[in-house]
């Protein structure tokens, strides 16, 4: 029975290891697993003590060799899944290792005592180093294996939680197997205290002796084979479930015997207290669980907590990437982004972000291979992209913002640079000429020369005089300051009457309003009736302007209307830009009987509105 176990065990890592040399000839991880499966066979079928001098020589020799039942699988832990170390610090920590494993051999061979109790009192056939020396050497090696197996289980640690996609999937399946070292565990311990040596622990080590080579081939070659996040979630729930059942269960009877002598009485009672608290306990370790291998799929709140947190911390510039990172984060996937273009991609589930009925993009998440959202999963994801729209909308209107100053700065420069061009060649030389002119005339005698001349630089100077009115008009609209702001608007629309008629109304006494305002307010009302002439097709148009806690300018026509590209157009986006300015609004929708609504409120402070003088 023996035999054939150790038969099993050691022909199954042989086997999976063939198949990734032929699938993989140059992964070290199949060369691993033959040498595993050969070990294996030959420590365990070999074991027993020699009496022959070449026999003992060999025993003695290999006294240490029992490190290699799992040094081999030790190190497929730390290679898995491509065949590397993580990074070199790790490779140096198994070459530390491995050296440790040399020294504990060597160390090893000089067990005296251990020969000696294996060998009916032998003495050592091969003189070796003195027993100090050897057992130093022993105690430092074992030491150094001891490092390389509990730093295994550090490696697989740290490598998962940076892996994504495939190497995730496949260090999923090696944690799957490297269950079955604490399930063979705690069969050891239940088969020495409660059922006095029986078959538990030989199966329980069976199962690590197959199954961890098993899966180990699975996470090379078929690790898409099927969903290995839900077998591990449910694995971990139920393993620890019964390790936890079975402490309690054996802490009460212990106690209760120890304290009362009754086992029978602790008997009831661990029944009872396991009852009550295997659903909690059961809740509780599923939702720990699922958090950690799926992400915060089960607990909405604190996905949107870690929304909060990760965006509140980000730079400005990187909101949308602190966005795209979270809910990364939150749904353990490898790669999220926010999709503007509406491109296609068949791996990616894209749910549209809305804010204020405006679509600002789709929240694009690619899904590892073999992975299918649940409607939970889906549930979340339209939660996070509802929180996801705010964000990315504000981040859109922060850069518009910006480009919007730069478009200011740029056009403010370039108007500076214009009224300096114009002064420099227009009133300039005009001024120049008069000078040299004024000049001529003093020195000239006959007065009909004089006359002359002067007659010239009074017709320069009121050259001059029309080159200044035509740059302060530019500047500021005059009818402004002429008439006031409602009859500027006014004298507008009769200029463009003709097809359309024009209806202009509003306060006769409007109070005092900031210059910026007027002129802005005047530009937009312009441009929009401009628009109603040329494009609109409409016969009438109502202007309307209303001053309360801030200036609203409303102008409705009855004509076709148009589509959404309108909004996109050289004229909007400069009725919208001269109200952004001021931290206004400007908008433009269709009216339900025809025809479109340009409406524009520009803010005014309280010292703002001061009435005017009558």
């Amino acid at each position: 029975m023996q035999q054939a176990f150790v038969a099993l065990a050691a022909a199954v890592p042989v086997l999976v290891g063939a198949l990734v040399l032929r699938r993989r000839p140059r992964h070290p991880v199949g060369r691993l697993l033959v040498a595993h499966g050969v070990l294996f066979f030959v420590l365990l079928t070999f074991d027993e003590p020699s009496t022959s001098r070449t026999g003992l020589i060999v025993d003695q020799l290999t006294m240490g060799a029992w490190v290699g039942l799992f040094l081999c699988l030790v190190i497929i832990a730390y290679l898995l899944p491509d065949g590397r170390t993580a990074n070199p610090l790790w490779r140096w920590w198994v070459r530390v290792g491995l050296l440790g494993v040399l020294l504990f051999v060597v160390g090893a061979a000089g067990d005296r005592q251990g020969f000696a109790d294996a060998h009916a009192g032998a003495a050592l056939p091969v003189p070796w180093l003195p027993e100090p020396v050897s057992g130093l050497l022993g105690v430092v090696g074992l030491l150094f294996v001891a490092l390389l197996i509990s730093g295994s289980f550090f490696a697989v640690w740290w490598r998962l939680r940076r892996a994504y996609g495939d190497e995730r999937l496949q260090l999923l399946w090696l944690v799957w197997g490297a269950l079955t070292v604490p399930v063979t565990l705690l069969a050891g311990w239940v088969n020495y205290f409660l059922l006095d040596e029986g078959p538990l622990f030989p199966a329980a080590l069976g199962l690590i002796a197959v199954g961890l080579p098993v899966t180990v081939g699975v996470a090379i070659l078929r690790h898409r084979l099927f969903d290995i996040r839900l077998v591990l979630s449910r694995t971990l729930t139920y393993l620890l479930l019964v390790v936890a059942v079975v402490a309690v269960y054996a802490l009460l009877l212990f106690a209760t015997d120890w304290l009362i002598g009754n086992d029978t009485v602790g008997g009831l009672l661990a029944v009872g207290v396991v009852a009550v608290a295997v659903h909690p306990a059961y809740s509780f370790l599923r939702l720990r669980i699922e958090r950690w291998i799926y992400g915060l799929r089960s607990d909405p709140r604190a996905a949107i907590r870690l929304l909060a947190d990760r965006t509140e911390a980000a730079d400005p510039d990187g909101l949308v990437e602190a966005v795209t990172d979270a809910v990364a984060s939150a749904l353990q996937v490898g790669r999220v982004w926010v999709e503007a273009s509406g491109a296609e991609q068949d791996t990616a589930l894209r749910t549209p972000m809305i804010h204020r009925n405006e679509h600002v993009g789709d929240l694009a998440i690619e899904l590892p291979p073999g992975r299918e959202f649940s409607r939970s999963d889906l549930d979340l994801v339209q939660d996070l992209a509802r929180y996801a729209a705010v964000l990315v909308r504000s981040e859109q209107l922060n850069v518009q913002l910006r480009e919007s100053r730069s478009r200011i700065v740029a056009g403010r420069e370039e108007e500076r640079r214009r009224l300096r061009r114009d002064l420099h060649d227009g009133v300039g030389p005009s001024l120049a000429a008069v000078v040299l002119k004024l000049n001529a005339t003093q020195a000239r005698t006959d007065a009909d020369e004089r006359n002359a001349l002067i007659a010239e630089t009074r017709d320069e100077v009121k050259a001059s005089i029309a080159e200044v009115r035509r740059l302060v008009d530019d500047l500021r609209p005059p009818a402004i300051d002429e008439v006031g702001l409602l009859h500027a608007i006014r004298q507008r629309a009769v200029s463009l009457s003709g097809a359309v008629t024009f209806e202009v109304s509003g306060p006769e006494g409007l109070p005092a309003l900031p210059a910026a305002v007027e002129v802005a307010a005047f530009r937009i009302a312009s441009e929009a009736m401009t628009n109603v002439a040329r494009h609109s097709g409409a016969t009438r148009c109502r202007v309307a302007v209303e001053v309360g806690g801030s200036f609203e300018l409303t102008v409705a026509d009855n004509g076709c209307g148009t589509d959404r590209s309108t909004t996109r157009g050289i004229g909007w986006t400069s009725m919208r830009e001269r109200a952004a300015e001021l931290g206004g609004s400007c908008t433009i929708s269709s009216r339900p009987e025809g025809g479109l609504v340009v409406r524009a409120v520009l803010p005014l402070s309280d010292n703002d509105l001061v009435e005017a003088d009558t």
